[in-house]
């Protein structure tokens, strides 16, 4: 018995060849008595592609390439001429925010054209140049980050804790209130202060790690 896939498979292949058989015959020219004739010949008798075996319509596509056909592949697509890079200080703060959320690991695609993404589906353009009110979107942003900063800052806290890093507030919570205490704790400001702080503090521990080294 025949798997679906197999069958699938084999069905695919009978529909290309029959493409590519009416395509030869628009190619080399030929008029209804001379293709049907062609189909006779390679198939004891059978007049019609849909009629052929796999194999049949393979002998057929073989006689049209010998006889001159050639399949053309489409031209590819113009590659997209690259934007010049924007450096108005609007673009500029969006661009380093992008990356500095990728850094902290809720961007996974840094690049320009996820960029673009984005400003795309929050301000229907293809340009945070184009933009109405570029500070509007680099605000969204900002509050759409800040609904995702609070567990990576979470999961970061409880890493450097377990690697005895002495941090000096409980949890990553009580961090962010510490570090800025005349803030909104969800605020976006906060939660970045917070990782940045948790920054200073490991390059402080490897610093004092690397003194430690030498001195051995």
């Amino acid at each position: 018995m025949t798997s679906a896939p197999f069958a699938s498979a084999r069905a695919q292949q009978r529909a290309r060849l029959i493409k590519i058989i009416h395509t030869g015959r628009r190619a080399l020219g030929m008029d209804e008595d001379t293709y049907r004739d062609l189909l006779a010949a390679k198939s004891d008798g059978k007049r019609s592609a849909k009629d052929l075996t796999t194999a049949q319509l393979q002998l057929v596509e073989q006689h049209m390439r010998a006889s001159g056909f050639k399949t053309v592949k489409p031209a590819s697509a113009k590659p997209r001429e690259s934007r010049k890079l924007d450096t108005a200080a609007e673009s500029t703060k969006a661009r380093a925010l992008w990356l500095w959320l990728h850094q902290v690991g809720i961007v996974r695609d840094p690049s320009e054209a996820a960029l673009a993404a984005f400003v795309r589906r929050t301000a229907g353009v293809d340009d945070l140049r184009w933009a109405r009110r570029p500070d509007k979107v680099i605000e969204g942003l900002k509050i759409w980050s800040a609904r995702h900063i609070p567990a990576v800052l979470a999961a970061r806290f409880a890493r450097m804790q377990s690697a005895g890093i002495v941090i000096g507030e409980g949890s990553s919570d009580s961090l962010v209130s510490a570090v800025s205490p005349t803030l909104n704790p969800s605020s976006f400001k906060a939660l970045q202060r917070a990782w940045e702080y948790l920054d200073k503090i490991e390059t402080q521990q490897a610093g004092a790690a690397t003194v430690a080294t030498s001195q051995q």
